[in-house]
C-alpha cells in the first residue's frame, strides 16, 4: 500500500469552527429530462418548474442549491447550468469536444460529476473524460479534470473562471463511482474514485485555494471493473463509513471499510457480497448480482445494497442481510433499480434504468431494518409531466450537512512537489515489526490515537506486538505519518 500524507502538528484550536447546522444544498434536483423535486420542510413538490428542453440530466447529472435550498447549479456531466437549465458563462467546454460528442452531450455514467462548494462563492466541479485515442464504449476514463466556479460574477449568475485542469492524465479510472466527503475541519473535500481494472483507490484533497493529489491506496479485494456505467460509491452520514460496488461483470461483490475524514486513510476493509434467489427473481445470473446503487441509512447501522431486481438490506453490526424488495412487473417501463441517493428527509430515493421512466421508489423508514422499512414502489411520481418528466435518477451529491469531527494530529495537506517525505514506514497495516525507512538521527515517536506518546526510540525497527490493534501515528522530527496495526 502507498500512501502521500504530509503532515504538520498544528494547534487544535484553529479548526475549532462551527459545525454546519442542516444543510439545504441539496434541496432541490433536477432529474431526466428537466423534471424537477424540491423539498421543503420535508414536503416534496414533484411538479415544479419542469424545463421543457432537451437535456438530459440523467445518472452522469450532479446539482447544488444555495443555502436557501433553490438551485443555482446543474450539470449533465458535460456542461453546467444555472437553474433553468441555461448555460453559465463558461459551462460549455468541461471536457473536450471529441468526448462529448461521443457520448451525445451528455453523461450515462453514474456519479460522473460533482460539486464541491468551499464558500457561497466558491465552487469546484469535477467529472473524469477521455483523451482522443481512447474512445469506445468499454473504455476507462483516462483524464479526471476539475473546473472551478466564482458565483459571484456576472452579477450573481456565475463564471466558470478555470475548466479542464487536469487532477489526474493518462491513468485508468472507473467512469462510475465518485464520491466526496467532507474533510474533518468542516471546510476541505475529499474526493475518492475508484482506478479501472484493479484494487486501486484513487484520493484527492479540495481545500480553499488547492487541489491536491493524495496518492492512494490498494487493497487485496475487490477489483474494479472498467467498461460499466453503472455503480456507485456512497458515505455514511458522518463520514466515518465508505463502501462502493465493485466489478460490473456481476460479482455481486461490495467493498465496505471505515474512513479517516482527518487523513482521508480507508481501514478495516471487509469484502461482502449481495445474496442471490429472491422471490421476485429467483435465479443466481449475472443480471440478478449486477451491483448499481449504495446507501447508507440515516443512523449508519444499515448499507442498502441494489441490485438490478433486487433491494437488500445489510446489517453492519451482524453481518446478516434482509430482502427487501424485487422488481414491480406491472409496468412496462420500471425495467430495473438503479443508484440511490439519501434524502434531505432521510427518506432513500431509488432510480431506476428505464429512460422513460416517470418514477423514483421510495424507502420511508431506512433505518427500521426488514420490511418496517416501509419500500414503496414508484412512490415519487411524475406522470402528469409528459416526456420531458422522465426521472433516472437522483443527482449526485456529497453530504453538504457534515461539519467538524475532531482528530489527532491535525494536518495541513502539502503536495508532492513542494515537500520531500523525510521518512517512510512500511509494512501499513502492520501485524509484527514496523520498520521505518529515514536517514535521519532524530528520536522516532509513537503515538496512539488521541495523542498519547507511547514509545521513543531512535532504532528503525518497532516491535508492535504488546500493542492493541487500531490506529497510530509515528513521528519523526515534524513529519507525522499514520499507521494501522491489525
Amino acid at each position: 500500500m502507498k500512501n502521500y500524507f504530509f503532515l504538520f502538528l498544528i494547534p487544535y484550536s484553529l479548526f475549532l469552527i462551527p459545525c454546519n447546522a442542516q444543510s439545504k444544498l441539496g434541496n432541490e434536483w433536477i432529474n431526466g429530462r428537466g423534471a424537477k423535486v424540491k423539498f421543503i420542510n420535508n414536503t416534496i413538490i414533484t411538479k415544479y418548474n419542469v424545463l421543457a428542453n432537451n437535456h438530459y440530466f440523467q445518472k452522469g447529472n450532479s446539482n447544488i442549491c444555495d443555502t436557501n435550498g433553490n438551485l443555482i447549479l446543474c450539470s449533465d456531466g458535460f456542461h453546467i447550468y444555472d437553474s433553468n437549465a441555461i448555460l453559465i458563462d463558461g459551462g460549455d467546454s468541461l471536457v473536450p469536444a471529441h468526448y462529448s460528442s461521443h457520448h451525445g452531450g451528455w453523461s450515462a455514467a453514474s456519479q460522473s460529476s460533482i460539486f464541491l462548494p468551499m464558500d457561497s462563492n466558491k465552487y469546484y466541479f469535477v467529472t473524469p473524460s477521455n483523451s482522443e485515442g481512447n474512445l469506445c464504449y468499454s473504455c476507462h476514463n483516462d483524464v479526471l479534470y476539475y473546473a472551478v466556479i466564482n458565483m459571484n460574477a456576472n452579477g450573481g449568475a456565475g463564471k466558470v473562471l478555470k475548466r479542464m485542469q487536469p487532477l489526474m492524465e493518462n491513468a485508468e479510472l472507473r467512469k462510475t463511482q465518485m464520491m466526496a466527503c467532507r474533510h474533518a475541519n468542516g471546510k476541505d473535500w475529499w474526493l475518492l474514485k475508484q482506478a479501472g481494472d484493479s484494487n486501486t483507490i484513487c484520493k484527492f484533497l479540495f481545500t480553499q485555494d488547492s487541489v491536491y493529489n493524495m496518492g492512494f491506496q490498494q487493497f487485496d479485494y475487490p477489483i474494479w471493473g472498467i467498461w460499466d456505467i453503472r455503480g456507485q460509491s456512497t458515505f455514511s452520514s458522518d463520514g466515518r463509513k465508505y463502501a462502493t460496488t465493485s466489478h460490473s461483470m456481476g460479482t455481486g461483490k461490495i467493498f465496505l471499510a471505515d474512513f479517516d475524514r482527518c487523513y482521508g486513510f480507508i481501514s478495516n476493509p471487509k469484502e461482502i457480497i449481495m445474496p442471490t434467489g429472491s422471490q421476485h427473481k429467483p435465479d443466481t445470473t449475472i443480471t440478478e448480482k449486477l451491483s448499481v446503487g449504495l446507501a447508507f441509512s440515516p443512523n449508519g447501522e444499515i448499507l442498502y445494497a441494489i441490485s438490478i431486481c433486487n433491494i437488500y438490506q445489510y446489517d453492519i453490526q451482524n453481518n446478516t442481510w434482509f430482502h427487501v424488495a424485487g422488481l414491480d412487473t406491472t409496468i412496462q417501463q420500471f425495467q430495473n433499480y438503479d443508484a440511490s441517493y439519501l434524502g434531505p428527509d432521510n427518506k432513500l430515493y431509488i432510480g431506476n434504468f428505464a429512460g422513460l421512466s416517470k418514477q423514483m421508489s421510495v424507502i420511508n423508514n431506512p433505518d427500521v431494518k426488514g420490511a418496517g422499512c416501509n419500500f414503496c414502489p414508484r412512490c415519487l411520481r411524475f406522470d402528469s409531466l409528459g416526456i420531458y418528466a422522465a426521472a433516472s435518477t437522483p443527482p449526485c451529491m456529497p453530504n453538504y450537512s457534515l461539519g467538524v469531527d475532531s482528530c489527532w494530529p491535525l494536518s495541513i495537506p502539502t503536495p508532492p512537489n513542494e515537500i520531500a517525505e523525510s521518512f517512510g514506514i512500511y509494512p501499513n497495516p502492520a501485524s509484527n515489526m514496523l520498520y521505518i525507512k529515514s536517514s535521519s538521527n532524530s528520536k522516532r515517536e509513537l503515538y496512539n490515537s488521541i495523542g498519547q506518546l507511547l514509545f521513543t526510540t531512535k532504532q528503525n525497527e518497532i516491535n508492535i506486538t504488546k500493542y492493541s490493534k487500531g490506529i497510530y501515528y509515528i513521528k519523526v522530527e515534524n513529519e507525522v505519518k499514520k499507521v494501522v496495526f491489525e
